[in-house]
């Protein structure tokens, strides 16, 4: 089996190659350190060896955030303090960190407008969502003076994305679980959902990715503690449920080409076809104890497992990038296997 070159002398310069199953005695610590195929035949990735070590074996600092991509192929991601928002080159090797006072952003999503990049976060200690440039310069906060009141308020942001009209919207996963859309002025145009189980409900709507497979652009929600994912219109309006159901409680999602990557914050991300089937799992923790926690000590976290999936992004050649819930602070990338 053959990687895809433009991976093969990173991958294998330095590092000797486990295969998945195998004990990595005494854990990997805070970066990947052998590298690991997993996935089934047709969607098979390989862990890249020391992706987002920070200089002098610093750790990034914990993680209870997402990242993004710009078009150069960099990687922004988000910590919870320290740091703030840390960019990595497409290789994996830091490059710096952005601007203070970005510290704690939930989610990340990379927008483009007449020809400049800017990075939209939830803000989710400061209740709000804050559009900054790839220095860090904060541009735009919201919601503003134009918003009035929103049902259920601000707090509990997890997921800010723009729609293809330039409009803005916050899902509230944990707070008022509902969805709220506002014209990029902030204006608010309307409000969906609620806490519920049911249809135009949400236990917790914590993650969301635009859906382009079909004949019109939808959302693809993460109902995460209902364990399950649905499809809703542009104009937040209920389609159905997507994929299985239940799932490892989904936390995010990405989608390019004809599929789209979960991250099942219970140990695992799946890639899923068009219909909603489960094509692939990569990385697929067996000890239950590790799903979902942000606890697991450095000794004890290893190279073939994920413990907490909490954001995840497709690259621009087919790679995975997932960041975890976790106070060690892991991020880990997987190049697909051609």
């Amino acid at each position: 089996m053959k990687i895809a070159s433009f991976i093969v002398c990173f991958v294998f310069s330095s590092f000797a190659k486990a295969h998945e199953g195998h004990d990595h005695a005494g854990g990997v610590g805070y970066v990947i350190t052998t590298a690991t195929e997993t996935g089934a035949e047709g969607h098979r990735y390989v862990t890249v060896p020391g992706w987002g070590a920070m200089p002098e074996g610093k750790n990034i600092g914990a993680l209870h955030g997402d990242l993004t991509l710009d078009k150069a192929g960099n990687v922004y991601v988000a910590t919870i303090g320290g740091p703030g928002v840390v960019k990595f080159d497409r290789f994996g090797k830091f490059v710096r960190t952005l601007k203070n006072g970005l510290n704690g952003m939930h989610s990340l999503t990379t927008v483009e407008e007449k020809g400049k990049e800017f990075i939209w976060g939830s803000q989710t200690g400061k209740s709000r969502a804050v559009k900054f440039d790839l220095e860090g310069n904060v541009v735009t906060t919201l919601p503003n003076e134009k918003t009035g009141e929103l049902e259920g308020g601000m707090n509990g942001l997890t997921e800010t994305l723009v729609g293809p009209s330039g409009d803005v919207y916050f899902f509230m996963g944990y707070g008022s679980k509902k969805i709220h859309r506002l014209k990029s002025d902030g204006t608010l145009v309307k409000t969906y959902g609620g806490a519920g189980t049911g249809k135009d409900q949400f236990t917790a709507c914590h993650g969301a990715a635009i859906d382009l497979r079909y004949d019109e652009p939808r959302f693809l929600v993460c109902d995460r503690d209902g364990r399950r994912m649905m499809h809703l219109t542009m104009d937040l309006e209920w389609i159905g449920l997507y994929g299985p159901q239940p799932l490892r409680r989904p936390a995010d999602v990405d989608v390019q080409g004809d599929l789209a990557v979960v991250g099942d914050i219970e140990g695992r991300l799946v890639l899923m076809d068009k219909d909603g089937k489960i094509v692939s799992a990569l990385l697929d923790n067996p000890n239950k104890k590790q799903w979902a926690t942000n606890g697991v000590p450095a000794k004890d976290l290893h190279d073939s497992a994920f413990s907490a999936p909490h954001g995840v992004k497709f690259g621009p050649q087919g790679q995975l990038f997932c960041t975890e819930y976790s106070k060690v602070g892991r991020v880990i990338a997987l190049y697909p296997l051609k």
